[in-house]
């Protein structure tokens, strides 16, 4: 199975990407608009197709010096397992070339990015719109 990795983002159907992210499951059903503007606005983003087949992406905003981090690494579900996860995420890290990587990743999948060299974090923190459900999620204590 040979898999192309790209930063072209015109090759991009919307529609297809907001599929894929419903299906890898990533939490809530994610708008295609949304998605665009998001990944638009990402300073680093790639994507992964079989042949012209989206079957995964990934990107991270950076400021370009010393943090990046690291959000939506999604590979279609028939394709998981086979390490096209593992080429998004490592394309991402070098690619960042910054000091520190920090990585957003959904709960019960951190032994994956650990081979990368991630580690959590204790003073990691953040506001989510709604603590009781982001509790229930797993992602906030």
């Amino acid at each position: 199975m040979e898999i192309d990795l790209s930063t072209d983002i015109d090759r991009i159907s919307w529609q297809e990407l907001a599929r894929l992210f419903e299906l890898a499951p990533l939490g809530k059903k994610r708008e295609p608009e949304q998605l665009e503007i998001a990944f638009r606005n990402s300073m680093l983003k790639v994507f992964a197709f079989q042949g012209e087949k989206l079957i995964g992406a990934g990107r991270a905003l950076s400021d370009g010096v010393w943090r990046a981090a690291i959000y939506d690494v999604a590979v279609f579900p028939e394709y998981q397992g086979r390490g096209i996860g593992s080429m998004i995420v490592r394309h991402l890290i070098d690619s960042a070339k910054v000091d520190v990587i920090m990585l957003y990743a959904a709960p019960g999948k951190s032994e994956f990015y650990e081979r990368f060299g991630f580690r959590k974090m204790v003073t990691a923190m953040a506001i989510m719109p709604s603590e009781d459900e982001a509790r229930k999620r797993g992602l906030i204590e």
